[in-house]
């Protein structure tokens, strides 16, 4: 069970050229991190992200946490980011942050056991977890995680 346990620090560099450390630097702010390991995976944080979006009306960020597995991967970093920066709005860059490089830790800490799907994880202001989804979010994946934003958000956050 994740819940209530703080995510694990991640080191990345956003999209915009930026050193990002999650939950670090995300601290003091309910969030969203969506979390994937293939880019096949985009479409399932997308049916999250956007359902989040819509609820909290954009008043919460969205980070997205492009995982790149391998030591060999990193020499291409520049190279993906720039094919990664022509495919997201620029006025996302900031909260696209990628990680190259072993993730086994990060994998072991938020159970992920399946690369081929999409994660989210909402974070208190504190950096621990209240929900975890994965895949494309369902009905009963959006109630669940509709209900936990109602506790670390105000009304005024939310679109009711």
């Amino acid at each position: 069970m994740l819940e209530g346990k703080k995510f694990p620090k991640v080191k990345g560099r956003s999209l915009s050229g930026k050193e990002v450390i999650i939950p670090k630097d995300v601290e003091g702010e309910v969030v969203l991190v969506g979390v994937a390991f293939k880019r096949d995976a985009q479409e399932m944080l997308d049916s999250w992200t956007h359902y989040f979006d819509i609820l909290c009306e954009g008043k919460k960020d969205i980070y997205e946490l492009p995982v790149i597995e391998g030591s060999l991967w990193k020499i291409f970093s520049s190279f993906i980011d720039k094919g990664m920066k022509s495919g997201i709005p620029e006025e996302r860059h900031d909260k696209v942050v990628t990680h190259y490089g072993d993730a086994s830790d990060v994998k072991e800490k938020l159970e992920i056991e399946d690369e081929t799907l999409g994660y989210v994880f909402l974070l208190d202001e504190n950096g621990r977890i209240l929900f975890k989804g994965e895949g494309y979010a369902d009905k009963e994946g959006k109630e669940e995680l509709l209900e936990h934003i109602k506790v670390v958000c105000t009304p005024e956050d939310l679109n009711q």
